[in-house]
């Protein structure tokens, strides 16, 4: 049993275009996500938000804090997230986003996370119970793309670098935290 002090739930799933599903290689829904008694985001008001992006970056915070002074990306639940950076100088790859998203701060300690939303509202948490939702959204956002036609790589390099990167990162990390 769950003390729900951290809530994710995945409303709708889509692609930008449905005409163009095998290029659109960034799922995108609308979700609420509840931090203790707050409602951090609620769905939203245009075509949802990246949530292939944040499934990567909160995936991230299972094992890094996410603070302002050192984010895992710029917000946990991107507007968008499709420019996807990396070369080989590089850890991780970059999720390019604009500056519209929903953030809290994340941080370790002691067995639990304490989460912090951008009001100021902390709440505190067993690592597994965040580890465990976390999961569930990640799950939800691949079972998305497994359900989906499938996507055509794309031939530019740099394109085809970052999108392979993404999901070779996402592969690693989520094998990683297996329930």
């Amino acid at each position: 049993m769950t003390s729900q002090k951290f809530k994710i739930d995945l409303l709708k799933t889509n692609w930008i275009s449905e005409k163009d599903t095998q290029t659109d290689l960034c799922a995108h829904g609308q979700m609420r996500v509840k931090i203790g008694n707050e409602i951090v985001v609620d769905q939203s008001e245009n075509d949802g938000w990246t949530i292939s992006a944040s499934a990567q970056l909160l995936l991230r915070t299972l094992e890094r804090n996410h603070t302002k002074e050192n984010p895992v990306g710029d917000q946990l639940i991107p507007c968008c997230g499709h420019f996807l950076v990396f070369d080989n100088d590089m850890d991780e790859v970059y999720i390019g986003s604009c500056p519209t998203g929903i953030d809290w701060e994340v941080k370790h300690r002691n067995g639990n996370v304490i989460l912090k939303t951008e009001s100021g509202n902390e709440t505190e948490i067993n690592f597994v119970e965040y580890k465990n939702e976390v999961l569930n959204f990640v799950d939800q956002v691949e079972q998305f793309y497994k359900e989906s036609p499938e996507k055509e790589i794309p031939i530019d390099e740099f394109d085809r670098k970052g999108y392979l990167q993404f999901w070779k990162e996402w592969n690693e990390n989520r094998a990683k935290w297996k329930k």
